[in-house]
Formats: structure tokens, C-alpha cells, sequence
């Protein structure tokens, strides 16, 4: 498996979104976007999904340079249509136009609906952050079959449903950023599994029959069997809730069968983006924030060789070791990456 520096990923990626049709800043947003994924320890939600990307802008299943429309604009209420473009780039623009609105407001209520796959969303989380405000974000998945069974099922009925809470840098500590899927793992996750022909840990998935499997071509590249939920009925409640206030409560499509299925993966999300210092003393923050997570990092780890470590940590420390060795990409996402390369006309011999 090849392992490439991601400067060098950033403007392979680029090459080939602008010959899907993007424009020269759309392209380099998306490709940062994705590496930055790879760098953070999350391929998953990286590179993997480029080749897909430019599939979907080829065939017109996704819309290149899409600016992201205000659909109401209401006091702190804003909502935002995608329309099907790249969701890195209609997603980021609408979290501009959400930080702008807090601001003024003190808080924004967000609804974007009709995205193309928004990528990671702890990248949004990370983006209101560094504005210094506070965020929630509830996502859903549309526009294709079911993936994940509820608690006690065997049959899937959600997707993977993840969600994000963010807080802003203290004095002492980095942001904290918990982003999750409501799956055990993230459907990408499971792609690269199945790229690199390895089996996944016990717990993940079920077989077409009900029963636990680690072989996770039940899922890729058809979903055959089900992903299995986080938490049990606990993660099964937020899945729910994802697509309830996610899609439902912002005028987007559930994964309900009675919505249109084109096999085009449709995020839509609800945010709510804070400015802590409407609630309470900036200095007063700060330290409990700096406080609790000190407090949390100080436990006594069970492995002495594996500290404790708050959210944020495992993607400040995978971004530290990569931008050192590179990212290493797997053989199926590289031959992928290359065979639409060369549909479009671009030569991948020139990539190494």
C-alpha cells in the first residue's frame, strides 16, 4: 500500500475533482477536506470516498460549485438547501453563514438539508469552534436503503446517523470535539475493511440471517445484512433522534421508505451554534473548562502505555504521527482513485 505525503494527496485529489466538474477552489476545499480526514485517523471518511465523489459529478448525481441557498432566514432561525452539491462545500458555507448569525444573536438554529455526503462532521464542530462558540449537530442519512438495525432487530431501518458536539479551546486545552456515528463503526470504516480484505471486530455487524459476523462483505459493497447500533437501545434512541431532528425537523427527507431512494447517499443536519458568553462570564468558562478537562486526563489509566484522553486527542495525535510518515492508502482506493483518473483523461503514472 502506497504511503504519500498529503500535499501530494491534496492536489491529486483536487486534479480530479476539477475534472469532475468542480471549479479551482471547490476542488482544493473538498480535497483538503477528505485528506485532512486521512490525517486525522478517520479514512473512513477520507480519501476512500473520492472516487465516488467524481462518479456521482460525472454521471450529474451530485452538482459541482453549488452555493448553499437560504431557504428561511428568521431571527436565529436559519435553513439552508445543499442542493445535492458537495456536501464539504455547501455545509461549510452554510456553518459561515450560522457563525455569522451567532454573532448577532448569541445563538443559531441551523437546518441543511439535501447535501451530498458532508464528510466528517466533527470538521463543522471543529469550524464553529474555532469561532469560539459552542455547537450540537444531529445528522441523518437519505436517498438509499437502511444499514443499521435498532436495538433488538435484525433488520436495519437506520443509517449511520452520526452526531457532533463541540467546544471551544480553553487557556490550557485544544477543543474538544466528540463526533460519532450511531453505528458500533462508521459504514466507511467498514469499506476500507473490506478494501484491505480484512475481517472487523466481533459486535459490528449481523449476516443476512440475523446472526454476528466479522466479514464485512455483508455490507460493501450492498448492504446484505445490518450494521449493529452503539449502546445498545441507548444508541438506537439518538438514531432515531437523528433523523427525527436532523431531517424531520428541518424539512429533509427520513430514511422512511416512503422517501425517494436513488442510491445518492442526501445528509441533512441540524445545528445549534452557541456563544457561551450569552449564558455566562467568558473567564468563569474557561476555567471550569480548563478544570473538568484536566480533572478527566488526570485518571489513572488502566495501561500505562495508553493515557487517558479526552475527544480531540486520537485526531491531534494521528495528525501529529502522519504529517511526519504520510498517509498510507489502500490498494483498492488507489486503483480506484487511478482507473477514474484515467476515465477523465489524467495519466496516474505521473501521481508517483
Amino acid at each position: 500500500m502506497p504511503q504519500v505525503s498529503h500535499e501530494k494527496l491534496q492536489k491529486i485529489s483536487a486534479a480530479l475533482l476539477r475534472a469532475g466538474g468542480c471549479d479551482a477552489d471547490e476542488a482544493k476545499l473538498v480535497a483538503d477536506n477528505l485528506v485532512e480526514a486521512n490525517l486525522k485517523g478517520h479514512d473512513s471518511h477520507g480519501l476512500t470516498n473520492l472516487p465516488g465523489y467524481v462518479r456521482r459529478l460525472i454521471k450529474g448525481e451530485t452538482v459541482p460549485n453549488q452555493k448553499a441557498r437560504v431557504v428561511k432566514d428568521d431571527g436565529p432561525f436559519l435553513v439552508i438547501d445543499g442542493g445535492r452539491g458537495l456536501g464539504q462545500s455547501v455545509t461549510r458555507q452554510a456553518m459561515a453563514l450560522a457563525i455569522e448569525k451567532t454573532r448577532v444573536h448569541g445563538v443559531a438554529i441551523t437546518g441543511v438539508r439535501n447535501s451530498c455526503h458532508m464528510g466528517r462532521i466533527g470538521h463543522y464542530g471543529e469550524q464553529c469552534a474555532k469561532a469560539g462558540f459552542a455547537s450540537l449537530h444531529f445528522v441523518n442519512v437519505s436517498g438509499h436503503p437502511a444499514y443499521v438495525a435498532p436495538s433488538a432487530a435484525r433488520e436495519p431501518r437506520f443509517s449511520t446517523n452520526p452526531f457532533c458536539f463541540a467546544v471551544p479551546a480553553a487557556a490550557r486545552n485544544p477543543a474538544v470535539i466528540l463526533d460519532c456515528a450511531t453505528s458500533q463503526v462508521a459504514w466507511g470504516k467498514l469499506k476500507v475493511a473490506f478494501n484491505k480484505r480484512e475481517q472487523v471486530a466481533d459486535g459490528l455487524l449481523l449476516d443476512p440471517n440475523g446472526k454476528p459476523t466479522r466479514d464485512p462483505s455483508v455490507m460493501v459493497p450492498d448492504p446484505l445484512g445490518a450494521m449493529v447500533v452503539f449502546g445498545g437501545h441507548k444508541g438506537s434512541g439518538i438514531a432515531l433522534m437523528c433523523d427525527l431532528l436532523g431531517a424531520a425537523l428541518t424539512g429533509g427527507d427520513t430514511i422512511q421508505p416512503g422517501n425517494a431512494r436513488d442510491g445518492v447517499a442526501i445528509n441533512n443536519m441540524l445545528s445549534i451554534v452557541i456563544d457561551p458568553t450569552r449564558l455566562t462570564d467568558r473567564n468563569r468558562i474557561v476555567s471550569e473548562f480548563d478544570a473538568m478537562i484536566d480533572y478527566v486526563r488526570s485518571a489513572a489509566p488502566l495501561d500505562p502505555d495508553q493515557p487517558v484522553m479526552v475527544a480531540g486527542d486520537p485526531e491531534r495525535r494521528a495528525m501529529a504521527q502522519r504529517l511526519k510518515s504520510g498517509i498510507v492508502v489502500d490498494d483498492q482506493t488507489w486503483h480506484d482513485m487511478a482507473a477514474v483518473g484515467r476515465e477523465l483523461g489524467l495519466d496516474p503514472r505521473q501521481w508517483n
